[in-house]
């Protein structure tokens, strides 16, 4: 008898070869986006309802939400968690998350700016250099890990580039930044 059981088709997979988190500067855009709209939100709020039924005035209570949604998604990608251990690769949070195990992983490449978790059935994953910190160290865990590595020279492939959401996601936060201001604004000027 354990005091802790594991999810069925769980096991307990050790300690973690290499945990990689979202790099810093993206991490903090998307905490400032998602305060800056949460604020700018409320008093859009507080300003709308002193002219409740003047045209414009649903814009004023559906776009802040719609920008704070947006902003919500991007602060959540920016906080989850790469995780290497023998089980496989974990991403996510720590009681939530996507998991591929040791026997669906066919093989891991290694490019310059991207690596590539090929499973046997289903759609590769890609980690982009621009979304994770210490990304010269992922082929040291996977190798720790015991996990399948093949090193790539040169560019990852342009399906592996353009599968990295770091820069739609930082072009995105900073677009719901502008439209929340805008929609402060209007708030205010009406």
């Amino acid at each position: 008898m354990s005091v802790v059981d594991a999810p069925p088709g769980m096991d307990f997979a050790g300690p973690a070869a290499g945990e990689f988190r979202a790099r810093t500067r993206p991490k903090r855009l998307a905490r400032f986006v998602f305060f800056a709209c949460l604020v700018d939100g409320v008093i859009t709020y507080l300003l709308a309802q002193r002219n409740f039924y003047s045209p414009g005035t649903t814009i004023l209570f559906v776009g802040p939400l719609f920008c704070l949604s947006i902003a919500g998604v991007g602060y959540a990608i920016r906080s989850a968690r790469i995780r290497v251990d023998e089980g496989g690769v974990h991403w996510g949070w720590q009681n939530m998350g996507f998991r591929l195990g040791k026997a669906r992983i066919q093989n891991v490449r290694y490019f310059d700016g991207a690596l590539a978790i090929e499973a046997k059935r289903g759609s590769v994953w890609y980690l982009s250099k621009y979304d994770w910190e210490r990304y010269n160290t992922f082929p040291r865990a996977f190798e720790k890990a015991k996990l399948p590595l093949t090193r790539e020279g040169g560019r990852a492939p342009l399906r592996a580039r353009l599968q990295g959401y770091g820069v739609v996601l930082d072009a995105l936060m900073v677009g719901a930044l502008f439209g929340s201001a805008l929609l402060l604004f209007y708030a205010a000027v009406r």
